[in-house]
């Protein structure tokens, strides 16, 4: 019995709150509102210096597209990073709260022009592939502790 309630699905959350479109410097961006808590388990893995991988599969004018954050520990300058994959700019926080607040907000590129008028969805959720091997099995038996997943949420275009 214990192994069946281990190996539940965690629903989905209501995490993204809203999705706008804008204009950024190399074409259209969206910007999400979302309320994102992570678990003691999250806390600790980070304050532990392993990193965390949030990524959102973002669909639009027909493609599909993923966009991914790193959440790390800078352990010799004492401070949280926030950092979108591929991108040099990182942004740093001095506690582990204001890095969460920081991601009551956050604009990911869309690649696409800025005359674009199409619609789309995104889904955010926390990609357990890129923890390291020990914490993987830790995290299947313990969903709740490690799923950190959306719903999908339809956007508008401009």
């Amino acid at each position: 019995m214990v192994l069946l309630s281990a190996c539940q699905r965690t629903p989905d959350q209501e995490i993204i709150r809203g999705t706008r479109v804008l204009n950024g410097s190399h074409g259209l961006e969206l910007e999400l509102t979302q309320h994102l808590e992570l678990s003691p388990a999250m806390r600790d893995a980070l304050d532990h210096g392993i990193a965390l991988r949030l990524v959102y599969d973002i669909t639009a004018c027909g493609k599909s597209r993923t966009r991914a954050l790193w959440l790390r520990q800078a352990a010799l300058k004492r401070r949280y990073e926030l950092q979108i994959e591929g991108d040099a700019e990182v942004r740093d926080f001095v506690r582990v709260s204001a890095l969460e607040a920081a991601l009551d907000r956050i604009r990911l590129p869309l690649d696409l022009p800025s005359d674009a008028q199409c619609a789309g969805e995104v889904q955010m959720n926390l990609d357990l592939a890129a923890l390291p091997t020990p914490l993987r099995f830790p995290a299947f038996f313990e969903p709740q502790q490690w799923v950190l997943r959306s719903v999908r949420v339809p956007w508008e275009g401009r």
